[in-house]
């Protein structure tokens, strides 16, 4: 009896035992990291898309995703978006307006995937000792532009029933300083930077923004053509997994965020960097994150913009804009 006792705890014992590995049975090595180039459209700094890229490599958001992402700098030019369209880039930046007027001439076949922006960063500085309070208040001064005049600013012009013809609009370039010396009343800006700049020089300013006039606009968004979309579709949704932790990480930690940015822009002065980072993450809310979450694509603000875009002649011709955004890379990433 104990000898049959003793032989059932040894069958048992042997059940239980893992099983030796085989030759057909070794564990298969985990599969290398997936490679893609992120490409900002500007030079290192603290706009947010580039900000949530930083982060994302540096808390390892990519690597938990399986990703291994270069993170490259546009030279100018253009050459972002060329080489996104190409497909040399896997995801590149553009404000929306970009993405609007890109696809109605040459007719660029990129698509949002994410908007950070959900209002847009440009807007206008005057002096603050400047009689000029509102945009009706541009007849009869000079106002810059950069060049063309925006969207944004010709629906503004329309919104406060400004007459255009009393207005002189010259040409300017991206110096701020032309503010100070007189030559322009109004200075179109890019909200997160020169109002800055300006102030550091000792000039106080004031900014006029077309959202105040019910002008739908859109800021910077993270961009992919047509082919990626489709051919790279989980590559996609990873980056986007990754970037969005990202984002929900900076806006609770801006400066340890901000570290992360000074490492990837030495040369820059951390204050200014930091009044950046501020603006853009402020712009991150509105109401198409309220309903549909953190980076929301609005397709209907998108449809409004392009149709306004039309009537004041900023595009020649109709854009299918929803073959030009897609948010739904943006809810499976969310779905995780």
């Amino acid at each position: 009896m104990i000898r049959i006792v003793l032989a059932l705890l040894a069958l048992l014992i042997t059940a239980c035992a893992p099983a030796a590995p085989t030759a057909g049975s070794v564990a298969a090595p985990p599969a290398p990291p997936d490679r893609m180039v992120f490409m900002a459209g500007y030079k290192p700094q603290a706009n947010l898309p580039f900000v949530a890229a930083y982060v994302a490599k540096d808390r390892g958001y990519f690597r938990e995703q399986n990703l291994d992402v270069e993170i490259q700098h546009s030279a100018g030019q253009g050459e972002h978006v060329r080489l996104a369209t190409a497909g040399v880039v896997h995801v590149t930046t553009a404000s929306g307006m970009n993405v609007i007027t890109l696809a109605a001439d040459p007719g660029l076949p990129l698509v949002a995937i994410a908007v950070f922006g959900q209002r847009s960063d440009q807007a206008f500085a005057v002096r603050a000792e400047s009689p000029i309070r509102t945009a009706k208040d541009f007849e009869g001064k000079v106002v810059g532009y950069k060049g063309i005049p925006s969207a944004e600013y010709l629906a503004m012009l329309r919104a406060a029933g400004v007459d255009r013809a009393k207005v002189q609009e010259v040409n300017v370039g991206f110096d701020p300083r032309i503010l100070l010396t007189g030559r322009v009343d109004v200075l179109p800006v890019f909200r997160s930077n020169e109002p800055y700049v300006l102030r550091s020089l000792g000039q106080e300013v004031r900014i006029i923004s077309p959202d105040d006039y019910g002008v739908p606009t859109i800021g910077l968004t993270y961009v992919a053509s047509r082919d990626t979309v489709e051919r790279q579709r989980s590559l996609l949704v990873r980056f986007l997994r990754a970037t969005l932790a990202a984002t929900d990480w900076i806006r609770q930690n801006p400066e340890p965020a901000l570290d992360i940015v000074m490492r990837y822009a030495p040369g820059e002065d951390r204050a200014h960097q930091a009044a950046m980072l501020r603006v853009e993450i402020e712009s991150l809310e509105g109401p198409a994150v309220d309903q549909n979450g953190l980076l929301a694509v609005w397709p209907e603000k998108w449809r409004d913009i392009t149709a306004l875009a039309l009537q004041l002649g900023v595009i020649g011709k109709p854009v299918e804009i929803d073959r030009h955004i897609d948010d739904s890379i943006r809810q499976e990433a969310l779905r995780r």
